[in-house]
């Protein structure tokens, strides 16, 4: 068993989908996307990336995700709320 945060632990291993393991030691945290303040977060992150000088291709995959949650809690506003 492996702790993500205070909250969430997986059973298995986590990798990247190249299926490169991220070790033991680094520290996770799980964002889910019935968090009302995640489309801000990644907003704010996708700016930072940007000015950090990312590479196109991340930023768009980062929007894909930052739009796809979006929609989701605009599909799901029952499911939303400030996380505890």
């Amino acid at each position: 068993m492996r702790q993500i945060d205070t909250k969430y632990q997986t059973s298995g291993d986590i990798t990247k989908l190249d299926g490169t393991p991220i070790p033991a030691d680094e520290p996770l945290m799980l964002f889910r996307g019935r968090d009302k303040l995640l489309p801000q977060l990644l907003d704010h992150y996708k700016v930072l990336r940007i000015n950090a000088g990312s590479s196109e291709k991340f930023i768009k995959i980062l929007q894909k995700q930052i739009d796809a949650i979006k929609q989701w809690q605009a599909n799901n506003p029952d499911r939303i709320r400030i996380p505890d």
